[in-house]
């Protein structure tokens, strides 16, 4: 779980690094290696294929802390209010102090809202990627959209918290060295092993750009059904199963110690919708389309 770019954004204005340039991954170089899709699909077609964002996976978790943070803290308010104006009723005036550390963890609480509200917007952000314009669109977390150039995309692999390593999109300036805007693709790993098997996600995206769909629609075990709905619950069990490999896998209970604050999440968070401009520039083949396929067609 790493929330670099929605609790603290990427940085940006600034140039690229050299750890950036060594870690690149370049659009015309293909690398031998096993390709995945991570569970990301939302849709792929013979024209573009849509991906949910980095922090899809991990929906939930800051709504479930936030959660506990603020009913614990009203829970304390009570007790501590109610133990202090006891106090202060039978003379002992000391016991205002106690007050002190309510009032300021309601500061605190506030912080903490507003890192639930982080959360609570939508229920994803889509990026596509076009192979017939050679454009990616990426949903941003205000509702905008960002549309840049395929071929003018710097992506790479940087390392964020606790020893994990991020894969993301830089937006360079005409200089071709500032970063302007920054967006992480669904493959986010832990150490350098995890970084180098990260790159068969990344090799997924880029053959289906550079290559077409053919090499890659093999690829697919199923599609995530939020395209135009929101997750459910079952489906949610389903995901973290088919991710862990199996329900009796036991990392699968810490998953759903978050579940609670993931359904929340998802219930009062909003479907995106691409705006019109970006459909238009987006249609899908007349007819049959042999690389078609969305959760309908989930086994």
């Amino acid at each position: 779980m790493e929330f670099t770019g929605l609790i603290a954004p990427y940085p940006v204005n600034r140039p690229l690094l050299n750890d950036e340039r060594d870690h690149q991954l370049k659009q015309k170089e293909k690398l031998n290696t096993e390709l995945y899709h991570q569970l990301s699909v939302i849709e792929i077609n013979s024209n573009w294929v849509e991906v949910v964002d980095k922090h899809f996976f991990d929906k939930g978790t800051i709504t479930t802390v936030s959660l506990f943070v603020i009913i614990s803290y009203i829970f304390g308010s009570l007790l501590f209010g109610f133990m202090a104006m006891q106090a202060i009723w039978h003379g002992e005036w000391g016991a205002l102090i106690t007050l002190l550390p309510i009032a300021m963890a309601a500061f605190f609480g506030f912080f903490i809202y507003r890192m639930a509200k982080k959360e609570i917007n939508y229920t994803h952000y889509p990026i596509r990627f076009n192979r017939k314009t050679r454009m990616v669109h990426v949903f941003r977390q205000d509702g905008t959209v960002l549309s840049v150039k395929w071929d003018k995309v710097f992506f790479t692999q940087i390392p964020v918290t606790y020893g994990m390593w991020d894969m993301v999109g830089h937006v360079l300036d005409e200089d071709g060295v500032t970063v302007r805007e920054t967006f992480g693709l669904p493959a986010c790993a832990m150490g350098s092993w995890g970084r180098e098997r990260a790159k068969g996600y990344w090799e997924f995206i880029r053959r289906y750009m550079e290559e077409g769909p053919a090499s890659v629609s093999d690829v697919i075990s199923g599609c995530l059904p939020i395209k135009d709905k929101k997750e459910t619950l079952a489906f949610s069990f389903e995901r973290i199963a088919a991710s862990l490999g199996s329900y009796l896998n036991p990392f699968i209970l810490f998953y759903y110690i978050f579940y609670p604050g993931r359904m929340i999440a998802m219930h009062f968070s909003k479907i995106p919708q691409w705006p019109a401009e970006i459909e238009a520039q987006c249609p899908r083949l007349d007819g049959h389309d042999p690389f078609f396929r969305d959760a309908s067609m989930n086994a």
